[in-house]
C-alpha cells in the first residue's frame, strides 16, 4: 500500500513540475504602435488614433496591465496617453489590438515647441510602454515606438482689395467689392456657405452668400463681387451718406466653413473682417 501512494505522489509532483516548469518558462510578448491614422482634423486640432499592438508568443493567455505612450514633437512631450488599468486580453499564441485616441490642438503644439511658427508640417513621435501581466514573475513593460508626420492646416486668407460704388440713385445704389483669397496650404480647400456684409457707420449696405469656392494649394483667387442695395433698403440716412462728397468708411466682414477631401477633416468656420474707404 505504501509504495502505491508512492508513485501516486511521485506522478503527482512530476506533473505539478512540469506546469511549473511551463509556467516559469515565459517567452517575452512584444508590443508596437502598428498604424497612426487621422480620427479628425480641422484647423484648430486633430486627434490622432494609435493602433497598438500586443503579440503572446506564450501557450497560456496573458492581460495587459496598462498603456503609458507620450506624443513628442521635437524631444517635447505634447500630449500623453495613460491608462494604467486598461486590461486587453491575450490569446495563447496569438495577439491583439487596441486603438487610443489622443487629441492636440495646434495652438498648444505651437505653445509647446515655438519653431514650428509658420510650419506646415511637422514630425512627430510615439513613445512609451506597454505593461505585460506575466505569471509569477509580475508586471513586464514593453516599450513601443513610432514616428510619422503631420499637416498643420491653416484657414485660408482673405485681403480686402477694395470697394467702390458704380452708381447711386433714387432707386438704390450698386457697388463692387474685389477680395483675394489664397489657400496656403499644400492641400486643397473648398469654402462652403460663404457669406459677406457691408456696413457703414452701422447702416447696412447689403450682403450676400456664395454657395462655394474652390482653391487649390498654395493658390490666390481674385473675387468681385457686386452689391445691390435698394433705396428702400438703403433709407434717408444712407442715402445722403452715399451721395455726399465726404469719404464713406466700410465696414466688411466674410465668413465661411473650410472643407478639404482629406479622410477625418472637421468642417472649420473662418471670419475676417476689415474697413476700407469707399471710392467713387
Amino acid at each position: 500500500m505504501f509504495s502505491r501512494w508512492m508513485c501516486v505522489l511521485t506522478v503527482l509532483l512530476l506533473s505539478g513540475c512540469a506546469s511549473l516548469q511551463e509556467t516559469m518558462d515565459v517567452n517575452k510578448p512584444t508590443a508596437s504602435v502598428a498604424d497612426v491614422s487621422i480620427g479628425s482634423l480641422s484647423t484648430d486640432a486633430v486627434t490622432l488614433l494609435l493602433d497598438v499592438e500586443v503579440k503572446n508568443p506564450n501557450v497560456f493567455p496573458l492581460k495587459t496591465a496598462g498603456f503609458d505612450l507620450g506624443l513628442l514633437v521635437n524631444g517635447n512631450n505634447i500630449a500623453k496617453v495613460n491608462q494604467p488599468d486598461s486590461s486587453l486580453s491575450l490569446p495563447a499564441k496569438g495577439s491583439n489590438s487596441v486603438r487610443l485616441p489622443v487629441t492636440l490642438t495646434f495652438d498648444q503644439l505651437i505653445k509647446g515647441v515655438g519653431s514650428l511658427k509658420d510650419k506646415k508640417q511637422f514630425d512627430y513621435a510615439v513613445e512609451g510602454d506597454v505593461a505585460i501581466n506575466l505569471p509569477v514573475l509580475g508586471d513586464l513593460k514593453m516599450p513601443v515606438a513610432y514616428a510619422g508626420q503631420l499637416p498643420i492646416p491653416q484657414k485660408p486668407e482673405v485681403a480686402f482689395k477694395g470697394v467702390k460704388m458704380d452708381s447711386v440713385g433714387l432707386s438704390g445704389a450698386t457697388f463692387n467689392v474685389d477680395l483675394e483669397v489664397t489657400n496656403p496650404n499644400d492641400f486643397d480647400v473648398n469654402l462652403s456657405d460663404v457669406h459677406y456684409k457691408l456696413a457703414s457707420k452701422g447702416a447696412s449696405l447689403g450682403g450676400g452668400e456664395i454657395k462655394k469656392i474652390a482653391l487649390g494649394k498654395g493658390k490666390t483667387q481674385r473675387l468681385t463681387i457686386p452689391l445691390t442695395l435698394g433705396f428702400s433698403e438703403m433709407g434717408m440716412s444712407s442715402y445722403r451718406m452715399l451721395t455726399s462728397s465726404d469719404p464713406v468708411s466700410v465696414d466688411m466682414s466674410v465668413g465661411a466653413n473650410v472643407e478639404t477631401d482629406i479622410p477625418g477633416w472637421k468642417s472649420s468656420p473662418m471670419t475676417f473682417e476689415s474697413q476700407q474707404v469707399l471710392t467713387r
